[in-house]
């Protein structure tokens, strides 16, 4: 399946994944420049949501489960900036996804992602999500109808070694601050969907 340039589309279009019994929607008017479903994935080229930042590249699979795709956002802070990408799933299934993010911010490891479900942050891989070793996360931990943003955390740090130690070796700092505002960002994420989310009830 194969659709050409620049096809816009609705929040009334679903994309079907028949072999994984899982569909794909958005919650916004958008356009793409190309939308394929291949090994039971869909990859969108140049998707842009009404709202939100243009996605270059997105892969995007659904087992057992419908996905409204609500937005993609970054925030921007001196050392870090914060991708958020926002979904609700109906159905106890499975997303796997890639945002094309792992060349961003350099090897894509498990310190460059959090998960939220609703707005309970997991930052440990292994309870809830799973990252591949090209940036592909296998997300598994929501059920029914709940609300999934998926963080990705671009550390952009100069070496300056003028700077003092703390500054120097502040990772560990960095995503401290950045879990907090996680939980704020999806605090606001779950208010702006509550709405839809009702409507899904």
């Amino acid at each position: 399946m194969q659709a050409q340039a620049e096809v816009n589309f609705s929040p009334a279009d679903k994309l079907s994944i028949p072999t994984y019994n899982g569909a794909i929607s958005f919650a916004v008017n958008g356009s793409y420049s190309t939308a394929s479903l291949e090994n039971a994935t869909w990859t969108f080229m140049n998707l842009r949501l009404n709202g939100s930042l243009p996605i270059e590249n997105l892969e995007f699979s659904a087992i057992n489960c419908n996905v409204t795709i609500f937005s993609y956002q970054t925030f921007n802070a001196t050392s870090i900036n914060i991708f958020l990408f926002n979904y609700v799933v109906e159905g106890k299934g499975e997303q796997i996804l890639n945002l094309g993010l792992s060349s961003k911010g350099g090897e894509s490891n498990a310190i460059n992602w959090n998960v939220v479900f609703g707005t309970h942050v997991v930052t440990t891989e292994g309870n809830g999500w799973n990252l591949l070793p090209d940036g592909t996360l296998i997300v598994t931990g929501a059920s029914g109808i709940e609300n999934v943003t998926i963080l990705y955390y671009d550390f952009s740090f100069e070496n300056n070694s003028k700077l003092p130690f703390f500054q120097q070796h502040s990772v560990a700092i960095t995503v401290t601050v950045a879990v907090a505002v996680t939980v704020v960002i999806a605090v606001l994420v779950k208010v702006r969907t509550r709405k839809h989310t009702d409507e899904l009830t």
